[in-house]
């Protein structure tokens, strides 16, 4: 036997080892439906991450509800960059065009076009 060839025996679990199961992703595509509209999502630049982060590092630590709106902000920054219609739409605006039952299928759909997905973390508040 050569000493690329292991037995399964010398193998630690032997043919019982731990294979773990690897969910596919959803691949989402571009417009977004938001709410009643459609809104096209392309990735950002890295110019638009960079402003993204000096926001971030605005946040105070234990303000739960400024981390809350900069997730919306991260999200309105996207729709806002390539939807020239909603120039003058505010956080607040956006969060009531997004029901509670479609805000994950959202989220992950323009962290995933907008290339965020290495910078943004759903749920993080940066703490």
């Amino acid at each position: 036997m050569s000493k690329k060839e292991v037995k399964k025996s010398n193998v630690i679990g032997g043919d019982k080892s731990y294979i773990p199961k690897v969910e596919e992703e959803e691949i989402f595509t571009s417009p977004v439906k938001i709410g009643d509209k459609e809104y096209i999502i392309k990735p950002l630049s890295m110019l638009d991450i960079k402003k993204l982060n000096i926001e971030k590092k605005k946040l105070k630590k234990d303000d739960d509800i400024a981390a809350y709106d900069y997730s919306f902000y991260t999200l309105l920054t996207v729709v806002k960059k390539w939807n020239p219609e909603t120039k003058d739409l505010t956080v607040e605006d956006f969060e009531e065009m997004i029901d509670v039952a479609d805000f994950e299928r959202i989220q992950a759909a323009i962290v995933q076009i907008a290339g965020l997905k290495k910078y943004f973390r759903p749920g993080d508040s940066g703490k």
